[in-house]
């Protein structure tokens, strides 16, 4: 049996008690929440500590000046804090230059929002303590030098918005444990080393906007659950081996704005559902095995590259609507028909259309309000004259109309687009004279003339060479080597085109903005080498051969200090070799073969790295390299040269280094071959010594990726 004991007056007794228990108790309370607060900015600072003693470069010395025991954390440079708890919630060292390591300290951070040491040399593997970052929306640790594999456990950061882990040394699989990252907006892994098939899960991440995973070794096909990417802005799967066709279920991204699946091994053909995707602005296809015909597209496109594919059939007319389009490029595929003289949409900057099957007169009519820089048309079956509508082109940079069938006199009235930079005519129809330009500005800004495999004649037009200020004056640009290249998008599309030398294969290149060339070559010019060509002080290659020019080589092209390649053979030159040629310290190619010239060949140490095959062919030559001597006969030594010491390394801002491999007049863009005829001996010689170098150099640059 329980006994209750009545109190009827406990309340009114105790009730004194309250106030003296907040009195007593109160500071008591109040020490305790300042030791814990206390106890949390100590564990922040331990943290922070541990990252600084593990950074072993600040070249800034920003952590070494700032974070300091004597100032509070929240105060330190790189540092912010909550103002409700005073806990460290974001720390950002983007772009500080910092050198070390990641220590499992920064997984105490427990209030940590935000982290971002993107742009440094940080290295390692990533510590598993962070794992315990549960608060994290925002994690960059683009451009650095990470590596290992990606953890499983990075699916743990449910709030996570966005991941940036792009330009690391990461390998492995792609974990499916980042589907499980729900809130994620922004996901980039481009530039990295990973492999396998892109996980499943990706599909997962209904509300991801940005998807990046280009510059990797994925393989396998694209999952088709990338259709519940319905945010999906922009997806770019570029430069990996995928594989099979590109899925239908994409046209659900009608969001989509970017979409880049450049250089895989896709197959199949265009989807025809790219129509729908309405608010689409690039589509990059290029370097892959799609076939079949080009399907409408949608309206608002700025950017239509298919390069290097197997698409055939016509042009179709609906690419005509596009009256946004600024890039387009089907180049290299198997496109044939006429080309449709409305093409010319007045919104177009840059236009490949070369390396197919293109027949027929070249009709495009270009409107008044042309803004065209770059027009490719090379290598196809085109007939008749050039489109006299072309000069409403006022800011056209590069022409590239060769190897084709075209049948006109030299354009003269395109002297009157004053930005023109490249011409080339080369293995064409063309014929007559090169008549003197009336106006003196006529090409002013002209580096690099090829009419080469024509039927043009009379005399090499001394006016038109005169008019070459561009190449009279040179490049005022300095520093590191400067492309034409396309601003419009950052995945690296350069302004390419063909360049071809006797019996070297014609490739495809990236177009030096320094580089200078006239190649006047296969042509049925007559008459001597007028002096004037000694003014061209930045020319780089010379190409005169084969032609039926005649009198003494002269003396003024010894003035060409920057000239790199001199080929005269296959005329009927005659007289001796000038010695001021020695001169030409830059000069890696000669070619004086087949002429009539006769004497002692000059001497110095690099001319003397010239082999027979630059001299064969005159018979009144003698000295070395030849067999034949000169006998006694000291009259045909040639005169000292102010320049016989030993040669100097090949100074790279004058060179034509160009792509992966470099040649004497050019080097590769992409690494592909057009036409094969045979490499000849100085071609060779010249890839050996410069390429390992210059891969070298490209490989720093770009911080050890592919």
């Amino acid at each position: 049996m329980i006994c209750l004991i009545p109190t009827p007056n406990l309340m009114g007794k105790t009730g004194f008690l309250l106030p003296l228990l907040v009195v007593v108790l109160l500071p008591t309370f109040g020490a305790i929440l300042s030791a814990d607060s206390s106890n949390n900015i100590t564990t922040d600072q331990l943290a922070l500590f541990a990252l600084k003693s593990h950074v072993t470069h600040d070249p800034r010395n920003l952590l070494a000046t700032n974070w300091s025991t004597t100032t509070s954390v929240c105060n330190w440079i790189s540092v912010t804090c909550g103002s409700k708890h005073h806990r460290v919630t974001a720390l950002n060292f983007s772009g500080m230059d910092l050198t070390g390591t990641i220590q499992p300290h920064l997984g105490n951070l427990s209030f940590l929002a935000w982290l971002d040491i993107g742009d440094n040399n940080f290295h390692g593997s990533l510590p598993v303590d962070l794992a315990n970052l549960r608060q994290l929306k925002y994690l960059n640790f683009g451009n650095n030098s990470f590596s290992g594999e990606i953890p499983s456990w990075f699916g743990s950061f449910t709030k996570l918005q966005s991941l940036f882990l792009y330009g690391n040394n990461f390998t492995g699989v792609i974990p499916s444990t980042l589907g499980n990252l729900s809130k994620l907006e922004m996901l980039a892994l481009n530039n990295n080393d990973f492999k396998g098939q892109i996980p499943t899960t990706v599909g997962n991440l209904s509300s991801l906007k940005h998807l990046h995973l280009d510059n990797n070794q994925l393989s396998g096909e694209i999952p088709s659950t990338i259709e519940n990417l319905v945010s999906l802005k922009r997806l770019n799967f570029s430069r990996n081996y995928l594989t099979g066709e590109i899925p239908s279920v994409i046209g659900n991204l009608t969001s989509l704005e970017w979409l880049n699946l450049a250089n895989n091994n896709l197959t199949g053909i265009i989807p025809s559902v790219i129509r729908r995707m309405t608010s689409l602005t690039v589509l990059h296809l290029s370097y892959n095995n799609l076939q079949g015909r080009i399907p409408t597209l949608p309206p608002y496109l700025l950017l239509f590259a298919v390069e290097e594919n197997k698409l055939d059939g016509k042009i179709p007319s609906s690419i005509c609507n596009l009256s946004y389009i600024e890039v387009l490029d089907l180049s290299m595929n198997n496109l044939g028909g006429i080309i449709p003289e409305c093409l010319g949409n007045p919104s177009l900057l840059h236009m490949f259309l070369n390396m197919n099957n293109f027949h027929g007169k070249l009709e495009i009519l270009f409107p008044k309000s042309c803004l065209l820089r770059n027009f490719h048309i090379g290598s196809n079956q085109l007939e008749g004259p050039i489109p006299q509508s072309l000069i409403n082109c006022k800011d056209l940079q590069v022409l590239d109309l060769g190897n084709n069938k075209l049948n006109d006199t030299f354009p003269s009235w395109l002297g009157n687009l004053k930005n023109l930079e490249v011409l080339f005519l080369w293995s064409n129809r063309f014929y007559g004279h090169i008549a003197n330009p009336e106006v003196a500005s006529s090409f002013s800004h002209l580096r690099i003339i090829d009419l080469s495999d024509n039927d043009f004649n009379g005399c090499l037009p001394t006016k038109f060479f005169e008019n070459l200020h561009a190449i009279i004056n040179g490049s005022k640009k300095t520093g590191q080597a400067e492309y034409l290249m396309n601003e419009f998008f950052n995945f690296s599309h350069m302004e390419s085109l063909s360049i071809t030398y006797k019996g070297v294969e014609r490739l495809s290149m990236r177009i030096l903005t320094t580089l200078t060339i006239i190649d006047f070559s296969s042509n049925r010019f007559n008459g001597e080498i007028p002096e004037i060509l000694g003014e061209l002080g930045s020319l780089i290659v010379l190409n005169l051969s084969h032609n039926s020019l005649t009198g003494p080589i002269p003396s003024s092209i010894s003035n060409l200090s920057k000239l790199e390649s001199l080929d005269l053979s296959s005329n009927k030159l005659q007289g001796r070799i000038p010695a001021q040629l020695v001169n030409l310290d830059f000069l890696e190619v000669l070619n004086l073969s087949s002429n009539n010239l006769k004497g002692l060949i000059p001497r110095s140490n690099h001319f003397d790295t010239f082999t027979n095959d630059s001299y064969s062919g005159n018979l009144g030559l003698c000295g070395f390299p030849l067999s034949k001597g000169c006998g006694n006969n000291q009259d045909l030594k040639p005169p000292p040269t102010k320049f016989d010491d030993t040669r100097r390394e090949l100074n790279w801002k004058f060179s034509i280094l160009m792509g992966y491999g470099c040649g004497v007049v050019f080097g590769l863009s992409m690494g592909y071959i057009v036409f094969t005829t045979g490499k000849p001996w100085w071609f060779i010689q010249i890839i050996e010594r410069v390429q390992q170098k210059y891969i070298e150099r490209k490989i720093r640059r770009s911080g050890g990726k592919k």
